[in-house]
């Protein structure tokens, strides 16, 4: 309404302009008019007028004067009416951006920023400010969106790691929410042992159930092993022929689009190694990130748990071991104990022995000193019927000394039927040494002379 009493008021403004232009061109018309007829001394009329025009025919071009004044002022006026109505489309343009742009505000500050629907002009400044601002804005709302996401899952998976001592069920539970989270079909949890420097199954899930997968890999050997060869992801969206899958009664035999394999490295040592295979073409760089990013949090969890058992191991070792030498202090006690006791019985058979050694020794004194004394030739001989010895009283009776005896000859002095009966004795005692034996035979004297003697085995 505004602008329509606007435009009528300089429609109003323009016609007086060209009226006032017009009557100011006519004075200037007559005033020529006059004064020419006033210096050339004529009357005034219209045959007058005409004859001036005849004389001096400037007054033609003076006639025009009022036209070209109202063509001009009446171009002038058109072409600022033009000017003021294209300065009002600019002031109504930027009326309309302002409005524009406070509604644009209002929705970003309302957090809608998908308004793609929203033109700026190259000349609205404020507007594209605006622009940059939501598409600021945009940017850090989806980056806090994805940090939230994967702070969500890491607290989750946390959750899960803080209520598990058993790294069998912990692979299981971590397993089954990852699947579940980042929306895939299948996944195998993996352990380094490393003492056998091999990579073992521990835990399989696929199609919303449990999997008995038994597998086992050394380093580099398929995708698993070149995973903890390399100690980083392996991303393959070309699936080998060998790769093995799990069927589903949905999908048949349809292999993986997509397999994602992260490595569990904590302080450059592996821990182990999580799979995932997706049927879609790829899996998003926002959960490649997060699980990079939790593979450090759950190999630290995994390198902890295995530090526990060997610390347990070791102290039911040591346990043990402490139990054992117990019982083998115990023993040692009771060993201890029986050798006191077995030492005592010695020192008491020693004790015995020594009193059996003098009577040995007595007695074999009482021997030597009959031997000695003896008034009969007594002689001992070995089982190969050597002599081993004689005593001295042969010196009185056969004239020989102990040592001529023992030379090897007493046989030879002996007749061929004495030597024979003496070897006689000499078998029947070697059988039956209870039994004593007696025979009679010649022996041949140091001096020749023959003796009849009788000798007693």
């Amino acid at each position: 309404m505004a602008v329509k009493k606007q435009k009528n008021k300089l429609s109003v403004i323009s016609y007086n302009d060209v009226i006032i232009g017009a009557g100011i061109s006519l004075l200037f018309l007559f005033i020529s008019w006059i004064m020419d007829i006033l210096i050339n001394n004529l009357s005034v009329s219209f045959q007058t007028i005409a004859e001036i025009h005849k004389s001096n025919p400037i007054h033609w071009l003076i006639d025009t004067l009022p036209i070209i004044v109202v063509i001009v002022i009446y171009f002038s006026i058109k072409k600022r009416e033009r000017d003021k109505v294209a300065f009002e489309r600019i002031i109504e343009q930027r009326d309309q951006d302002i409005n524009k742009n406070a509604r644009f505000a209002k929705r970003i500050g309302e957090g809608i920023y998908d308004d793609k629907d929203t033109q700026i002009d190259e000349d609205d400044i404020i507007g594209r400010s605006l622009i940059v601002m939501r598409d600021n804005l945009l940017s850090n709302t989806k980056k806090e969106k994805e940090q939230n996401w994967i702070s969500e899952g890491k607290d989750l998976v946390s959750r899960i790691l803080r209520m598990h001592n058993n790294i069998d069920e912990l692979a299981y539970e971590v397993l089954v929410e990852l699947i579940k989270y980042i929306d895939i079909i299948q996944g195998s949890f993996y352990i380094y042992n490393d003492e056998e420097s091999k990579i073992i199954n521990l835990a399989t899930y696929a199609y919303n159930r449990k999997r008995y997968v038994n597998q086992e890999f050394k380093i580099g050997e398929g995708l698993i092993g070149q995973c903890a060869y390399e100690q980083d992801i392996v991303y393959r969206t070309e699936i080998p022929e060998n790769y093995t899958s799990i069927t589903s009664g949905i999908l048949g035999d349809k292999k993986p689009c997509s397999i994602l394999i992260v490595p569990l490295i904590t302080e450059e040592k592996l821990q182990g190694v999580i799979e995932f295979a997706s049927i879609k073409n790829k899996f998003p760089e926002l959960t490649i990130k997060f699980l990079k990013e939790l593979g450090e949090i759950i190999a630290r969890t995994l390198y902890n748990l295995k530090m526990n058992q060997k610390t347990e191991k070791l102290l039911q070792e040591s346990q043990q071991m402490t139990s054992e030498l117990k019982a083998n202090e115990e023993q040692l006690r009771q060993n201890a104990e029986e050798m006191r006791a077995t030492q005592e019985e010695l020192e008491i058979s020693n004790k015995n022995l020594e009193t059996q050694i003098k009577e040995v020794e007595n007695a074999q004194k009482r021997l030597h000193s009959l031997l000695e004394n003896a008034s009969e030739v007594i002689s001992i001989y070995d089982s190969e019927l050597k002599l081993k010895y004689q005593s001295p009283s042969v010196t009185k009776i056969l004239g020989y000394t102990p040592e001529e005896m023992m030379s090897g000859k007493d046989m030879d002095r002996l007749t061929a039927k004495g030597e024979a009966a003496m070897k006689e004795m000499f078998d029947q005692l070697m059988e039956d040494h209870h039994t004593p034996r007696a025979i009679q035979y010649t022996y041949i004297k140091k001096d020749g002379k023959k003796i009849h003697i009788e000798t007693t085995g």
